[in-house]
């Protein structure tokens, strides 16, 4: 009834409909006034939030801002936009920026895993159960770390700066060669400039066991004050199932009389036990096996008959004092020939360098196992890693090998087991001045290392190349006795430890 007076009376439906539309506008403002509030709470922590990104002021903003919002964690990398009049600039799009991200995020994420789940690849590597006297390794003891840098300044100048060396106006003795010292090595070994001492020489023996390998090979110099080293090393050998000869270095000016002294000398290492020697089916027993250096030079020498059994002369022959298996050391094609007439028993490559030399040459080796077999004789390749000798010795060309990532290492290896040889020798643990250690290394600035991989590189492919060699000669061994059960193997056939 009410509405209905009004609407009768235009004067108060005007009044009604003012009063409507106060309202209306009223509310709007008050929604409106909520609304806004609301949005400058945010508004106000995005701006605190960029400002302490991209202004790297944190405390200030935290000062400013204490009393209106709460603390906000610091942001991403990938929230950094350039800015510019105070404008936030949109991140250019860049591909390989985003992949160089996306590989490291994954490399990083990699990192943790393998920390969390995995034991440190540093600590641990490949070891081989099974030990092979068949596989031989030159270790070098003691290893000559230094070599002296040749100096232009005559000898004259060191002996004056000596003279007159003074401290604080004290005379000092001075040495008159005061010639500066070189690391002589390519690579920088993980356990440091080492000496020979009874912990140190476990710790390789221990890591050559692991390999596989039967027979350490020590270069024999002579000299007195590394007899008691040597003894020390053959009657370790044997707690690590190990075995130890000596290779001997001659020359052609040498005369029978050097030679006789240097197998006098053996002598008084042969009755050790962990002298090595090798069941000989001709002789019917145990010879030790000798390797002979440069023993190509002795084809013109007068010691030459030495090594030969002469019925006549028996007292000219060095085996008449020392019997054993000689192998000798060869460069060229013709002397393999030279070791068949200087009565040796083999020959042996040394150089781990292919190309360098005939005899080290890869693609050659089929052929000196060929010549070995049709006179009955032993050809044993050397493998190595590589080969980087500082000084380059012109007579041998270009001898420097690069390891290629073990690639090197591995050609070597591939083509003597599948030339079937008997005998392998590898170039070295750690003769560090030649570079063709296996022996575990340190990344060190201005030397070489074994990246990518961990520092046991080279002793892991080491047994894993052992174990290819023992698995392809115990094959072979089988399939000859299942061909032909009565026909007697051949010399490169035989195993555990036996020779024609």
């Amino acid at each position: 009834m009410l509405f209905t007076k009004y609407i009768k009376n235009p004067r108060k439906l005007r009044i009604l409909l003012l009063l409507m539309i106060i309202t209306l506008i009223i509310l709007t403002l008050l929604l409106l006034n909520n609304g806004l509030q609301h949005t400058n709470h945010e508004h106000l922590i995005d701006e605190n939030f960029i400002a302490r990104v991209y202004n790297g002021d944190d405390n200030n903003s935290k000062t400013r801002n204490s009393n209106n919002v709460n603390k906000v964690e610091q942001s991403p990398e990938i929230l950094r936009s350039p800015r510019e009049n105070g404008i936030i600039q949109p991140e250019k799009y860049d591909e390989h920026k985003l992949k160089s991200r996306l590989i490291k995020e994954k490399i990083q994420s990699l990192k943790e895993f393998n920390k969390k789940n995995a034991v440190n690849p540093e600590e641990e590597h490949t070891i081989l159960e099974a030990i092979t006297t068949a596989i031989h390794i030159f270790y070098t003891a003691p290893v000559q770390w230094y070599k002296s840098k040749k100096s232009n300044a005559p000898k004259e100048t060191f002996k004056a700066v000596a003279a007159n060396a003074t401290i604080g106006g004290t005379a000092v003795a001075v040495k008159s060669a005061s010639v500066p010292k070189v690391l002589n090595s390519a690579f920088y070994p993980a356990l440091g400039l080492y000496k020979p001492t009874t912990g140190l020489l476990q710790q390789h023996l221990e890591n050559i066991r692991n390999c596989g390998i039967g027979v350490l090979i020590l270069s024999y110099n002579g000299k007195a004050s590394e007899q008691e080293l040597y003894k020390t090393i053959i009657e370790l050998a044997p707690q690590y199932n190990l075995s130890v000869t000596f290779e001997l270095s001659l020359a052609g000016n040498q005369s029978q009389g050097y030679l006789e002294k240097q197998f006098q000398d053996l002598q008084t290492f042969l009755m050790l036990r962990g002298f090595y020697k090798v069941f000989t089916l001709s002789k019917k027993r145990k010879l030790p096996l000798i390797y002979i250096s440069n023993a190509y030079k002795l084809i013109d020498s007068s010691a030459a008959r030495a090594f030969c059994k002469n019925k006549s002369d028996n007292a000219n022959s060095i085996r008449q004092r020392m019997d054993g298996i000689f192998i000798g050391h060869i460069r060229l094609k013709n002397h393999a020939e030279s070791m068949r007439r200087l009565c040796f028993d083999g020959f042996y490559s040394k150089l781990p360098s292919n190309g360098a030399t005939f005899a080290s040459t890869w693609k050659n080796w089929s052929y000196l196992k060929s010549f070995a077999m049709t006179y009955k004789m032993l050809f044993v390749p050397t493998v190595g890693p590589g080969f980087a000798e500082r000084n380059k010795f012109p007579r041998h060309g270009d001898i420097q090998r690069h390891r290629s990532n073990g690639r090197y290492y591995g050609v070597a290896w591939r083509t003597a087991i599948l030339n079937h040889v008997g005998f392998i020798n590898i170039a070295s643990y750690n003769n560090w001045p030649d570079g063709s250690q296996i022996e575990e290394v340190i990344p060190k600035a201005g030397f070489l290392d074994y990246n990518p991989g961990a520092k046991t590189k080279y002793l892991d492919l080491t047994a894993h190349w052992v174990g290819n060699f023992i698995k392809n000669r115990n094959e072979a061994a089988a399939a000859a006795t299942d061909n032909h059960p009565n026909t007697p193997l051949s010399c490169y056939e035989l195993l555990n430890n036996t020779i024609c």
